[in-house]
């Protein structure tokens, strides 16, 4: 055991050592610091981000009324990381200097999982960043193939809706909606991958567990970031292993599909006839699902969520979707309908300044020397923009605890001018905003729009509200799952309520 000890104790010295060196080698201008909490040998700030149970988030939204909007903050024996939580900070990281921040942070631990970083979210920018991203933004989610998808997004959703009426009807009327919105949106982005022909049942249950799979061990990774020597306990060597496994099954399941020559304006159809590495294309693929799946039904859920705590919201939006929306002959809301309903954009604007999806965004790195704040940041440092900082800001929003869409309304004065818009950046901003910020914002209003139309929702057990506690680890999730008692809405044959 003595021995075990002492060798955990030498990998921290090196791995201190290490980290200096490469800070050492990156800059002959080391970065000039800003303020932040005294740290502990070892472990850092941690003992002050997980003092008294705070989503991480919110820990380091509260150090930050302490120490400023431009802080350093100290995650075990890495590198000191540069937390900005004021919006025109933020805004000179994210925009005015996009180009000096564009470099990525990612953990050690996902190097297998991102083609040696070299997806989209984990390259750094370059022309082979830029590459990836053109190719997925002017083709597979391009406005064109989204048109396109519009009627086989409405044939999913009814389908959906008839797969949560017999789960209620199963079980005394309360349905579990995180899985069915799953699958919906996986099928969504099985096509935009494949083509829209694409029809694999099998691929999606298979995809659905892998990606499930591939955030348990964002935990794991941050550990082995933080305390380098975890890396050696058997919990996260066995996570270690598992990753490794589920590598080679990620490898199995897409490559299958890539044997033949997948259809035009699809992503797979893009990196393949860019003949970009095997592994590049397959994880590029991933990347899409990983990305997309929990963020859009975790998001939906919190909209569910939220509306089922305030029943006034919910029933103005039900009037609004009745009174001006287009529905199909199965009932379903248009897609190219909800573009037009204001209160459904508001509300779906208020669940993401409340829950942004990724509440401290992709951690980015100075591409190279430059500075924040007229500080010297020297290239290689580290920068987390905190999102939630900004939409949580009193002196922007008024009673910015409180659920209310009506702030976004055009009749409202409180999102107006540079300052306010500085505060609402739930995808991120300038060149690494996120890639999939256009199928987010169609697929979340449509989804949002239909479960009202289709069900009232409720409490699941009469009084008792559902849990709406947080729980942050790769994405922003709910901690309990949401459960919740519906009603189906009932329609006459011209699909308006009776």
């Amino acid at each position: 055991m003595e021995g075990i000890w002492t060798a955990i104790v030498i990998c921290f010295a090196a791995a201190v050592l290490i980290a200096f060196g490469r800070r050492q080698r990156r800059s002959g201008k080391p970065t000039q610091w800003p303020p932040g909490p005294t740290r502990l040998p070892l472990i850092g700030n941690m003992h002050q981000i997980l003092k008294g149970g705070d989503p991480f988030h919110v820990a380091i939204n509260k150090l930050a009324q302490v120490y400023g909007p431009l802080m350093t903050v100290w995650f075990g024996t890495r590198q000191p990381t540069i937390i900005v939580s004021g919006h025109d900070l933020v805004w000179e990281v994210l925009v005015s200097r996009s180009a000096d921040y564009a470099a990525r942070e990612i953990t050690s631990i996902a190097k297998s999982g991102t083609a040696d970083y070299r997806t989209i979210v984990s390259s750094d920018a370059g022309p082979h960043w830029h590459s990836l991203r053109r190719g997925l933004q002017n083709g597979a989610i391009g406005p064109l193939s989204l048109s396109f998808q519009a009627p086989l997004q409405e044939s999913d959703m009814a389908q959906m809706i008839n797969n949560m009426i017999k789960e209620a009807n199963l079980n005394g009327g309360v349905v579990k909606p995180f899985h069915h919105i799953r699958r919906a949106t996986i099928k969504l982005l099985s096509r935009l991958c494949f083509g829209s022909d694409f029809n694999d049942e099998e691929f999606d249950a298979t995809m659905d567990v892998m990606v499930e799979e591939a955030l348990k061990y964002t935990d794991d990774a941050r550990i082995v970031d933080t305390f380098p020597p975890a890396r050696f306990l058997p919990s996260v060597k066995r996570a270690i292993m598992q990753m490794e496994k589920m590598k080679l099954r990620v490898e199995e399941c897409i490559g299958r599909h890539l044997a033949s020559p997948p259809p035009p304006n699809c992503y797979a159809h893009f990196l393949l006839s860019q003949s970009f590495p095997r592994e590049v294309t397959i994880f590029s693929i991933f990347e899409v699902f990983l990305l997309g799946v929990d963020s859009t039904g975790s998001t939906t859920m919190w909209a569910l969520g939220l509306l089922v705590h305030n029943q006034v919201a919910q029933q103005k939006l039900y009037q609004e979707i009745r009174d001006h929306a287009t529905c199909n002959e199965k009932g379903i809301v248009k897609v190219e309908e909800v573009g037009k309903l204001e209160y459904l954009q508001a509300v779906v604007k208020e669940t993401m300044r409340m829950k942004p999806i990724a509440p401290l965004a992709v951690p980015h790195q100075a591409a190279r020397d430059t500075t924040l704040d007229g500080l010297h940041v020297a290239e290689g440092t580290t920068v987390m923009v905190n999102l939630y900082a900004l939409h949580y800001d009193p002196k922007v929003w008024d009673e910015p605890e409180r659920f209310k869409p009506e702030r976004f309304m055009e009749s409202s004065k409180e999102f107006l001018g540079k300052r306010g818009q500085y505060s609402f950046l739930p995808f991120g901003a300038g060149m690494r905003a996120c890639a999939g910020m256009e199928v987010g914002k169609l697929q979340l209003p449509f989804a949002v729009s239909n479960l009202v139309n289709a069900f009232h929702w409720s409490y699941a057990v009469e009084g008792e509200e559902p849990n709406l506690s947080e729980d942050f680890s790769f994405i922003l999730a709910m901690k309990t799952p949401l459960e919740a008692r519906i009603v189906p809405q009932l329609y006459t044959s011209d699909r308006r309520k009776l």
